[in-house]
């Protein structure tokens, strides 16, 4: 979240010992605590398991730019679904406001597509400064020069570097993050105490994604950009404890969904210790845990509505529903349901195969498979005539194939 530079003739108390940002994780967990982090690992489980892998891996193509669109409404950058389809497309706003928006997108989702590369090159350890910072360095490299600066309270600019950690003092609404010149020390010791390796608890390690993504919060190493960083670091987690289920779910729409109580839980957690029975750091624990449980409840919310949304029967039923309509329409032939049922239940099928399903002639049969193609609902190996018809989910069908993905009156923009 947007960080606002302090003019240093007004002295402030800055942070500079790295104890400051202790108890960096519960000192012990609760069963309220450990229930929901057990969740959270059985319902992933249940969620990685609902698809072939082919079909989840074109829904989690599709899903990428809805966590784009999540994470960057948090900053407060409303980019609508369907600019960003455009701009997959490389077809972008004449307005140069639009324009950067679409830009902005376009680099949360390479860099979300990346993540996997990222963590290879951080030996699967997101606890990392470098992690981090190359994180932030795909993102601000591809960003739009406007969006590439902030200001101070004083209205003077300054330049975001990719990658560079802040060389200026921040406030955060009421929170003065540490020193500029400490980070390092506070970093280290981050590094240290999230170390996956250190922890052979899983349901600890789980627990130290919600309180590592506080504690960056807390710590502001970037100039700006400290919350996209944070909540990619949050995908990016899970994925190495092996419950982004394919990358079939994301924290961004949960978060975004309940932005208020995510920055009213995360200001919580900046408190000081309240008493000699709130842990044993500078912080307080009992906000800590708070603002786990908050996180924890978001991620399990967002497991269990992707679970509902791919449940198996609801989703052919959509796909009968999309084909009616566009039959309706005088779009589409009504043969076209049992090719995408096809896709969706086995990732791809043989082009020759669309004849035997639809009952077709060879003519006919290519033609509805361009139709799909057209759609985007049929993806196949550009060149090659041989290569079979992938499952493919664009943004423009998303209310009628996974509603409530995006706001209700984007979806009603789209359905229009």
């Amino acid at each position: 979240m947007p960080g606002v530079s302090l003019r240093m003739q007004n002295p402030v108390a800055l942070f500079r010992n790295p104890a400051a940002i202790t108890p960096l994780k519960p000192g012990k967990l609760s069963a309220e605590l450990r229930g929901l982090a057990l969740a959270v690992v059985e319902a992933a489980a249940r969620l990685a398991g609902a698809l072939p892998p082919l079909t989840a891996r074109a829904i989690a193509d599709f899903l990428r730019p809805a966590n784009s669109y999540y994470s960057n409404l948090i900053e407060g950058h409303d980019t609508h679904p369907l600019d960003i389809a455009r701009a997959l497309r490389a077809d972008y706003s004449p307005d140069s406001r639009n324009r950067s928006l679409q830009l902005e997108a376009l680099a949360h989702i390479s860099v979300h597509e990346h993540l996997p590369e990222l963590l290879r090159r951080a030996n699967d350890n997101p606890y990392t400064e470098s992690f981090w910072r190359e994180v932030h360095e795909a993102f601000y490299a591809h960003l739009p020069e406007e969006f590439r600066w902030t200001k101070t309270r004083e209205g003077q600019p300054l330049e975001v570097l990719p990658g560079a950690l802040r060389a200026t003092e921040v406030r955060v609404g009421r929170h003065v993050a540490p020193a500029a010149d400490a980070l390092p020390g506070f970093i280290q010791l981050l590094e240290q105490s999230y170390r996956p390796s250190a922890e052979p608890d899983r349901l600890v390690r789980l627990v130290s994604i919600a309180a590592a993504h506080h504690r960056l919060a807390w710590l502001h190493p970037f100039l700006d950009g400290n919350g996209r960083v944070m909540r990619l670091f949050s995908d990016a987690a899970f994925r190495v404890e092996g419950l982004d289920a394919g990358g079939l779910w994301s924290m961004s729409r949960g978060l975004a969904r309940h932005e208020k109580a995510y920055k009213q839980a995360l200001a919580a957690a900046d408190a000081p210790r309240e008493n000699d029975y709130d842990g044993r750091g500078n912080l307080s624990e009992k906000q800590l845990v708070a603002f786990c449980r908050f996180f924890l409840g978001v991620a399990l919310d967002q497991l269990t509505y992707m679970t509902q949304v791919l449940a198996l029967d609801r989703m052919l039923a959509r796909l009968r529903r999309l084909t009616d309509l566009l039959v309706i329409k005088r779009q589409w032939r009504p043969e076209a349901y049992y090719v995408l049922e096809a896709v969706f239940l086995k990732g791809q099928v043989a082009r020759g195969e669309v004849m035997r399903l639809t009952g077709l002639s060879d003519k006919t049969a290519k033609a509805l498979a361009q139709t799909l193609l057209g759609a985007g609902l049929l993806a196949t190996e550009p060149g090659n005539r041989f290569a079979p018809y992938r499952a493919a989910y664009p943004i423009e069908f998303a209310p009628v194939l996974f509603p409530g993905l995006y706001p209700a009156g984007k979806e009603a923009d789209m359905m229009s």
